[in-house]
């Protein structure tokens, strides 16, 4: 089961997020705020989703600081935005994916799972 830890501090968005990829068969991890993801205090997951706009925090430096630590920098970061004009800066501070809101929860998933490939059965 991939894991994926979630940085948004909507309570009503992180329900969202939790039911979308608990039933797309993620285990889910949720930070209210980037201060644990600052301070090391967290388990590397296989995905991050992170939204830009946190309080007191923001997401681009939470990205940048995933993106510059030695234990986790190969680890995709997906960074949700209502603001369509970050997403070079995103790219810039090292997100993989941009995604703006609303999004599509399709589109979502296919963000998330495209980096993970398919292992073919023997």
């Amino acid at each position: 089961m991939k894991k994926i830890l979630i940085i948004d501090d909507d309570p009503s968005l992180q329900d969202l997020l939790r039911m979308i990829f608990e039933r797309a068969g993620y285990a889910v991890s949720i930070e209210s705020n980037g201060n644990k993801i600052l301070n090391n205090e967290y388990t590397c997951p296989d995905i991050f989703l992170l939204d830009r706009y946190l309080s007191g925090v923001d997401g681009l430096d939470i990205c940048r600081h995933l993106k510059s630590d030695i234990h986790c920098n190969h680890i995709p970061v997906v960074m949700i935005s209502a603001s369509p004009d970050i997403a070079t800066t995103a790219f810039q501070y090292g997100a993989n994916e941009f995604v703006e809101k609303p999004f599509e929860i399709a589109e979502l998933l296919r963000t998330v799972a495209k980096h993970f490939p398919k292992t073919v059965e023997k």
